[in-house]
């Protein structure tokens, strides 16, 4: 087996989000966070014939990284990643000890429901970074959905903002920028008042669900 780009991406992608990886049998992955407020499910274009746990998903990466296209050969003990005469044996961790999802999806009653652009999402982060910004807020409010990136509890604080979208009602969703952790795409957010937002890929079958903060203000 040899695995795709995309599905290198989206290992690296996993790895930002929890180190430990259980592959289950078939063609989906999934992962979540130690705190459980970021998770993450996929369907990737190989097929796994059995589960394989991945303690340290960084160090495999670095390992397949030491060849240029490495054929991986899955045992239940071991994977013997090869290119040529070379190889190594990478050998499989315990499911036991690793932090995984216990299910695909979760269900989210939506509330408020905007379409997020790569470039917005892009943005987002860069400026977060430059302000040292904690929080993304989507604020509705004046017929309007205004996303803003700053730090909610200091109103002084430098922040930017930008309309996305239309809505009579009122409400406030919180978010934590270092829990915003999906590959470049766009995305329809969906939103519960039960505190759990869900980013879907519009193309491609990728989805984060979210962590909502208790401070928001979504009882509509």
């Amino acid at each position: 087996m040899k695995l795709s780009k995309e599905t290198i991406a989206l290992l690296k992608n996993y790895a930002g989000i929890n180190g430990n990886l259980l592959i289950k049998a078939g063609n989906r992955l999934g992962t979540v966070s130690a705190q459980k407020n970021v998770m993450a499910t996929s369907t990737i274009a190989e097929t796994f014939d059995a589960d394989f746990g991945i303690y340290d998903l960084n160090e495999f990466l670095g390992a397949m990284s030491l060849f240029e296209d490495p054929e991986l050969e899955f045992t239940d003990k071991f994977v013997k990643m090869s290119s040529g005469r070379q190889s190594i044996k990478y050998f499989a961790a315990e499911p036991s000890v690793l932090i995984a999802p216990n299910k695909e999806s979760l269900p989210v009653e939506a509330e408020v429901e905007f379409e997020l652009k790569a470039d917005q999402l892009n943005m987002i982060l860069k400026t977060a970074s430059v302000l040292r910004a904690t929080d993304v807020s989507i604020i509705g409010g004046d017929g309007k959905i205004t996303v803003n990136v700053g730090d909610k509890k200091n109103p002084s604080a430098n922040s930017y903002s930008f309309e996305i979208g239309e809505d009579s009602r009122n409400y406030a969703v919180h978010l934590r920028v270092e829990n915003l952790k999906m590959l470049p795409a766009d995305y329809k957010v969906s939103v519960s008042s039960k505190r759990i937002s869900k980013f879907e890929a519009v193309k491609g079958d990728l989805t984060y669900y979210v962590a909502v903060e208790s401070d928001s203000q979504i009882d509509l």
